[in-house]
């Protein structure tokens, strides 16, 4: 283990680190004296140093690039104590218009990624008793016009997420499941668009599109969820559901779960006008 950290520094993995969400929580993490290794697809391997997030290249979409990160991480450190699921791909585009291929873009990245990196790290998190984190979203609880695709895979992960925090309590190993609504990051140019303007099902999408750009573009700064993350990792019973959003997104989960489900749709109706 390194000894140039102080004592009580844990090992954080933090997948797609390079950009966005990801690298405010490594900066955070590392700024606060833990051991944090980012990942991208194409880094350098680079370790951390005491205040700075180091680097190791990881592609969730490849077990054997999964596999080989977390080993190197291990080897180096001599332990695992929390691994934060962040990589993702986001996409805007009328179900109707949506390709079987174009939806398991994102499902590789946002849920058999997740899965891939959870399953090669729990064996490490067992053993040091760690915390298991996903980046989830609002979208993942309220679902979107032309959002349908993101938000399912979303989803997914509240529920895989309740699966293994019953199966991994035994082990002493927490699961928990961040929803950050709006962020400002470079999310708005990396977004996949399946945009087909023949299509009749597809009517007011460039304007939902616009919309949905305006909210991301006056975000607050990525560092609450860094903040966020931080405070889990001081916790020995975290929430299994944390959101990190503000206050009228928050009110939208409240009033999803509240509300007769037409009279929830016409509210988002109205957010997203579709003509």
């Amino acid at each position: 283990m390194r000894t140039d950290f102080h004592p009580q520094a844990k090992v954080v993995l933090v997948t797609g680190a390079t950009t966005g969400i990801g690298s405010a929580i490594a900066q955070v993490l590392a700024q606060a004296g833990h051991r944090v290794w980012g990942t991208g697809r194409k880094v350098e391997t680079s370790p951390p140093t005491p205040g700075q997030p180091g680097t190791v290249a990881l592609d969730v979409t490849r077990p054997d690039s999964v596999d080989a990160a977390i080993q190197a991480i291990v080897d180096r450190e001599g332990q695992l104590d929390a691994v934060v699921n962040n990589a993702g791909i986001g996409m805007m585009g009328a179900m109707g218009d949506t390709t079987e291929e174009e939806l398991l873009t994102v499902y590789r990245t946002n849920v058999v990624g997740l899965h891939t990196v959870s399953r090669a790290s729990t064996p490490h998190l067992i053993a040091s008793q760690g915390h298991l984190m996903h980046v989830g979203s609002v979208a993942g609880v309220v679902g979107l016009p032309f959002r349908g695709v993101y938000c399912s895979s979303k989803a997914a992960v509240e529920l895989i997420a309740e699966a293994q925090s019953m199966e991994l309590a035994r082990h002493g190993v927490r699961v928990t499941v961040l929803r950050p609504g709006d962020f400002k990051t470079a999310i708005n140019n990396n977004r996949l668009r399946v945009a087909h303007p023949d299509s009749d099902v597809n009517p007011g999408f460039e304007a939902v599109c616009d919309a949905v750009n305006a909210e991301v573009a006056h975000a607050k700064d990525p560092e609450d969820m860094g903040k966020a993350v931080l405070k889990l990792l001081g916790q020995r019973r975290p929430p299994l559901f944390v959101t990190v959003a503000p206050p009228l997104q928050r009110l939208a989960i409240t009033l999803k779960r509240t509300l007769p489900g037409r009279t929830f749709e016409r509210l988002i109706a109205r957010r997203y006008p579709l003509d």
